[in-house]
């Protein structure tokens, strides 16, 4: 599709813009080698989050570029998260796919996926990629020194606040996008955004401990293979320190590098740009 716009309203936390980003990237470089000119990426909020040249913000456009862009530009447009009150507009004169992490969302076009355990409905699946790597923890100096100052203590990155006993030495790191590099591990619930966060971090060698991970559906298992993390057995401070444990040994090493490659191998730059074209 030679006119293509894609317009963001969600995936505004940074490990998800990060994954349209690589999309949008990935799909760029072969827009390029068929000699088309760059998609046009409108971003419903900020753009630092979005590593990618070109992105620009709706709320940056002047009255009568916003109206130009919704009348005039794009053949093809693809939403990725909440539809604007104005998205009515743009499906009754061009194609319209809808990509959505919500467990039950308000379809305004093609209903797309990143996950097919989602895609319960016969939704089509848009495949992630995460070959370029991304940061996403706390500063770090901060980190440096609370370790210095407690060898023992474990920087656990959280996707959400948990519930730690407090005799268990954890310094909690929530989610910005500075350096991750002094973090012992991330932990995360089975959920899709955490799944992407997951995959994110352990691109950069950082094992994940999992909350409980069912037995049939499972996000983690979807990016991470069924050996690519490390279990919470139990939320008391033996079953934290029992994870921490493994994330900081052998076991969290191995984990973590299964997870790459499983990622590598299933979600490579390819295979993401093969899910786009297909739509398109």
């Amino acid at each position: 599709m030679k006119d293509c716009v894609w317009f963001v309203s969600g995936f505004h936390k940074p490990w998800e813009a990060s994954v349209v980003a690589g999309l949008a990237n990935v799909l760029n470089a072969a827009r390029k080698e068929d000699g088309m000119p760059p998609l046009r990426l409108y971003v419903y909020g900020g753009t630092r989050n979005f590593r990618i040249g070109g992105a620009l913000s709706w709320a940056s456009l002047t009255f009568i570029e916003r109206m130009s862009a919704m009348f005039f530009r794009g053949k093809l447009w693809h939403l990725w998260g909440e539809p604007p009150f104005w998205w009515r507009f743009i499906r009754l004169r061009a194609r319209t796919v809808h990509t959505s992490l919500d467990d039950n969302p308000n379809w305004m076009g093609h209903p797309t996926r990143m996950f097919a355990e989602q895609a319960d409905c016969g939704e089509s699946v848009v495949r992630p990629t995460f070959e370029v790597r991304v940061s996403v923890a706390g500063n770090d100096k901060d980190i440096s020194e609370k370790q210095d100052k407690d060898k023992n203590a474990a920087v656990v990155i959280m996707d959400g606040p948990q519930d730690v006993p407090e005799d268990v030495s954890i310094e909690a790191v929530f989610p910005t996008d500075s350096s991750a590099a002094y973090a012992v591990a991330l932990f995360t619930e089975d959920s899709p955004s955490g799944a992407l966060l997951a995959a994110s971090l352990t691109m950069q060698g950082i094992p994940v401990i999992a909350g409980s991970i069912l037995k049939g559906r499972s996000y983690l298992r979807c990016l991470l293979g069924s050996d690519g993390y490390i279990t919470l057995k139990s939320r008391d401070a033996e079953g934290w320190r029992s994870a921490l444990s493994s994330a900081k040994g052998e076991p969290g090493r191995s984990a973590s590098a299964g997870a790459r490659r499983f990622l590598n191998e299933n979600y490579s730059a390819a295979a993401s740009l093969e899910s786009l074209e297909a739509l398109y």
